[in-house]
């Protein structure tokens, strides 16, 4: 469709909507060509379009609609599963060099929330010739277009590529923001339903590509439904087991006292006959007898305990009392086993000591500013192999292709950081009462050791467990493993302090006692985890 546009050399336009449907990425690309009544009548109609390929290719392709006015549209339209296959698809409609190659889609997902991202570039310099097919070229006597381009420009007194019209629209679940190039519009998707969609729009002759950004976040109201369901069940659980307990409490209380009652209540007086015949009354159960002498004249005193009863040899009314005629149940439970005091403060990073909320977007912008043209996805996927130290930062920088001496690149990156507000003092006085500080956190091993060296943290801080070195990411076990062994401090006498809850989780669960650090964040996002809203008051007590 997009070579018949070139055919006509009149004024047609060429439109591709992206509508993403889920939290998978998956939804659907669709391209209409629209021609005018004069490049309809270049071509001598459409009717005998050939669609074959198209359709054997997966593509749905719809009847041509003529207009009153004599315009003709086309339109063709293909499903993806996720964002990589989105990626495939846009390929097919202008090739790996063309205009929509260079967009790709990122998705995030965290509790009932799913955060999107589209970024790229809407790239009409590629010209006329991105679309050119040598199989076609050869069909055509060597002409990809069956036509002299040349000879048509200058038959139309301009460029064929300032007369096709490039329109990229794009929809993503929940509400869009994007850059200043664009403009809202709205599109019909094949449910029937109206979405809002951005639009940007070039020529096959433009002198600059134009940026592409788009994000949306969207709330997963079925998680929510299903959390606060179990939510429910949880509480209806607790209660039923908390009526449980207090029914068997009861109930055990009520055997007690009737066992107490019973023990109190006298027995009929029964006789015995002496040596002299001389009828002698029993002991009664419940009333206290007295051995010749009084009671000084029992064997071992009045606080002796017999010898194999649990507690003895305690004085009267300590253990040994409790313990003398006394059940399990009777007796005070055992005290919870004490967590061992701690030695080791461990600064996660890079988000808690040096304010990295998104290495992978500081580095994409770091990366565009410095003629870097890679897709966002690409150089996610190189920055995760620098951070498992697959990549020096040398070839991290040659991979995404930024411009510059590497060691330059790396200073000025860095530089834009800076240490937590009140991190060095903490560290101070937490050494000055006893405890070692460590860091645990991603990233690239040059990346790190340039952070320390720049904040003079090397002698403060120690050991530093970085995933490059590693050959892990947190919050993957072996991190937490590295630094039990790196310390020779054992995880319960550890307290990390991250920004991340998915990292805490991990570390809870293998021993180590955790702070949630969060400006902001409240008590119930991070239950089982302490909070730490900064370091500059921490420890001054």
């Amino acid at each position: 469709m997009l070579v018949v546009l070139v055919l006509t050399g009149c004024r047609a336009e060429a439109t591709v909507t992206l509508l993403v449907d889920d939290e998978h990425g998956s939804g659907t690309v669709t391209v209409d060509v629209l021609l005018d009544r004069e490049a309809v009548d270049r071509v001598e109609g459409v009717e005998q379009l050939r669609v074959a390929d198209l359709e054997a290719a997966g593509w749905d392709v719809a009847d041509p609609v003529e207009g009153e006015d004599g315009s003709v549209s086309l339109s063709a339209s293909k499903g993806f599963g996720d964002p990589a296959s989105m990626a495939t698809v846009l390929d097919e409609v202008s090739g790996p060099g063309g205009p929509f190659s260079r967009l790709g889609l990122r998705i995030d997902r965290e509790f009932a929330r799913t955060e999107y991202r589209l970024e790229g570039a809407l790239d009409g310099t590629v010209g006329v010739d991105a679309f050119a097919d040598p199989g076609l070229a050869a069909a055509l006597d060597g002409l990809p277009f069956g036509v002299d381009l040349a000879a048509l420009e200058s038959e139309l007194g301009t460029s064929v590529g300032s007369s096709v019209l490039l329109r990229l629209q794009v929809a993503l679940p929940g509400e869009l923001e994007g850059s200043e190039q664009s403009t809202f519009g709205s599109v019909v998707d094949a449910a029937g339903r109206e979405r809002s969609v951005l639009v940007w729009e070039t020529d096959l002759g433009a002198e600059s590509p134009v940026p592409v950004l788009l994000a949306s976040e969207a709330t997963r109201t079925r998680t929510i439904v299903l959390a606060v369901a179990a939510a429910a069940f949880a509480a209806l659980f607790l209660l039923l087991l908390v009526v449980w307990v207090v029914v068997v409490l009861r109930r055990r209380r009520r055997r007690r006292k009737a066992a107490r009652l019973a023990a109190a209540t006298p027995r009929p007086i029964e006789a015995s006959v002496g040596d002299d015949d001389t009828p002698v009354p029993a002991a009664v159960e419940g009333e206290a007898t007295t051995a010749p002498g009084g009671p000084d004249a029992v064997p071992g005193g009045p606080d002796a305990v017999p010898a194999g009863v649990p507690g003895a040899g305690a004085g009267a009314g300590g253990a040994g009392a409790a313990g003398v005629g006394t059940t399990p149940s009777d007796a005070a439970p055992s005290a919870p086993p004490r967590r061992p005091p701690l030695e080791l403060v461990v600064i996660g990073g890079p988000g808690v000591a040096f304010g990295m909320r998104d290495p992978v977007d500081d580095l994409v912008a770091f990366a565009r500013a410095h003629n870097s043209i890679l897709e966002y996805p690409k150089i996610a996927e190189h920055y995760a192999a620098a951070e498992l130290g697959r990549l020096s930062s040398a070839e991290l920088w040659m991979a995404i292709g930024a411009e510059g001496d590497p060691t330059t690149l790396d200073e000025e990156l860095l530089g834009q950081y800076q240490l937590a507000p009140g991190m060095r003092d903490f560290i101070m006085r937490a050494r000055d009462r006893g405890y070692r500080v460590a860091y645990l956190g991603d990233g690239p091993a040059a990346w790190v050791d340039l952070l320390r060296r720049s904040f003079v943290l090397t002698d403060l801080v120690d050991p530093w467990v970085v995933s490059a070195s590693i050959g892990a990411r947190l919050p993957e076990p072996a991190m937490f493993e590295a630094l039990r062994r790196m310390s020779s401090v054992e995880p319960a006498s550890c307290l990390l302090i991250d920004d991340r809850l998915r990292v805490l989780e991990a570390a809870h669960a293998y021993g180590i006692g955790t702070a949630w650090y969060s400006p902001t964040g409240r008590a119930k996002e991070a239950p089982g985890h302490s909070i730490i809203r900064g370091f500059v008051d921490l420890l001054k007590a």
